[in-house]
């Protein structure tokens, strides 16, 4: 798998991807020192996000961001990640995703490299990252990566018919010690 520059032409290819995943575990608070109390759904659901292609042709142009692909060596598309300078010197992962087919082959590891290179070349504080309760498998894998919880917004899908979610906001302090 190699991890290369995302392109304008990418985009279509994304849309025909599937980063959907199935919610059968939720996060229960107090969301306190990395501590997720993980419980299992009776019923088990499909959840989908909508790409926001705007967003990704503008991570194409923007100097202060990145647009990287993750692709097979078959040359599928197996993942994403967009990310982009904040005003606090963190960079903001906006988007990471990996296709439903390729999950647990490393892309997200890979990616998440690759954004962690790249914030040290913008000398940024560290990472940050908003995902929801519901994706348990996305919360564990930034954990064991090394991100912290630093806090969470019950509110923040109210308005939406996700509003049951709650927003899970986790940074990754920069090390420059560090190996990763």
């Amino acid at each position: 798998m190699q991890i290369r520059k995302g392109l304008n032409s990418d985009l279509a290819r994304l849309e025909y991807c599937d980063f959907s995943f199935t919610v059968s575990q939720v996060a229960r608070g107090p969301f306190i020192n990395n501590d997720l109390k993980i419980e299992t759904l009776p019923c088990a659901y499909n959840k989908t996000y909508e790409l926001d292609i705007q967003t990704l042709e503008n991570h194409c142009i923007n100097p202060d961001a990145i647009f990287l692909i993750a692709e097979t060596e078959a040359g599928q598309v197996a993942g994403f990640i967009t990310a982009s300078l904040s005003w606090n010197r963190f960079i903001s992962v906006d988007y990471i995703a990996i296709e439903s087919s390729h999950r647990r082959a490393g892309a997200a590891n890979k990616l998440m490299a690759a954004a962690h290179i790249w914030a040290r070349s913008m000398n940024a504080a560290g990472l940050k990252l908003e995902t929801q309760n519901v994706n348990v498998p996305a919360c564990l894998f930034y954990r064991n990566y090394g991100f912290t919880l630093g806090g969470y917004d019950r509110y923040l899908y109210n308005a939406l018919a996700e509003k049951d979610e709650i927003a899970l906001f986790w940074y990754y302090m920069m090390n420059f010690m560090s190996g990763k």
